[in-house]
């Protein structure tokens, strides 16, 4: 049963306050910035960003921003140093020394490339569709689609898929489908690699998102802080709030818990 991380902020402090060190890790769409109806005007907020710059100058915290967005587009949208950023569900990362793209997904961005062509032009007659190749994966949106063609759309997207052979599976977004490459990586394989490289003695994990494929990395870290932000579906998070203004709330409380070595939780409220 998920916990509002409201009423959790006391157990949450115990856990940092005898960490060697947190490793943060935020989505983006949906979780740092509300989801916009069009992907390419998702923002981050001046008062959002501000906390993650202050946050991300503390040695006791790594943070780390994972998204479905191509890493470069994920950057563009950020620009901050000492943060390790995540793109395409963790198939590549870079930042503070790291530098990792999954082999067998770089092998086939040719192959990415002429199936998101393919589902460009087969899709052209739905209104509101959008097919977004973001090199490793690529993502169908139809947030703007009618609502009674949803399903037209995505068997098309079945088809598409499933006739490029098994290189390629789905998985589902918020209103979009994910097309990824069958390596067997995810978000969890990428946080559990970010670990390692960061040395997990001592190392505690407080991971925050909103999606399906977030779900991949609630599953692995099982002693670990996750919050599920929204969404009735069902979760292997532990805590969760209602919107991506609480989590910027939350990064206050944890940027006051690391930089003044303290304020009491109960210096402001997560609502739901």
């Amino acid at each position: 049963m998920l916990v509002p991380l409201m009423q959790s902020l006391a157990e949450v402090d115990a856990k940092i306050q005898t960490a060697g060190r947190v490793a943060l890790f935020l989505d983006f769409d949906g979780t740092l910035a509300p989801i916009a109806e069009d992907p390419t005007a998702a923002q981050l907020s001046p008062d959002v960003r501000e906390v993650l710059r202050r946050i991300a100058q503390q040695e006791f915290v790594v943070t780390t921003v994972i998204s479905g967005r191509a890493v470069e587009d994920l950057y563009t949208r950020i620009r901050l140093d000492g943060i390790i950023y995540g793109g395409n569900h963790g198939l590549e990362i870079f930042g503070r020394g790291m530098r990792f793209v999954e082999p067998a997904a770089d092998a086939r961005r040719g192959q990415m490339q002429r199936l998101a062509e393919t589902l460009g032009a087969g899709l052209r007659s739905f209104p509101g569709v959008m097919v977004e190749d973001k090199g490793l994966s690529a993502s169908v949106h139809y947030r703007q689609a009618a609502a009674d063609q949803v399903p037209a759309i995505e068997d098309a997207v079945r088809y598409a898929v499933a006739s490029a052979g098994a290189w390629f599976r789905l998985q589902p977004g918020r209103k979009s489908l994910e097309i990824v490459p069958r390596t067997g990586w995810h978000k969890g394989a990428a946080v559990q690699w970010i670990n390692r490289q960061l040395g997990e003695n001592g190392l505690l994990p407080i991971y925050l998102g909103d999606d399906y494929s977030d779900e991949d990395a609630f599953a692995v870290l099982r002693n670990a802080i996750t919050v599920k932000v929204n969404g009735p579906i069902a979760t292997c998070a532990r805590y969760r709030v209602p919107d991506p203004y609480a989590v910027y709330q939350f990064l206050l409380w944890l940027e006051g818990r690391v930089a003044r070595g303290g304020t009491d939780g109960r210096a402001f409220s997560l609502s739901g």
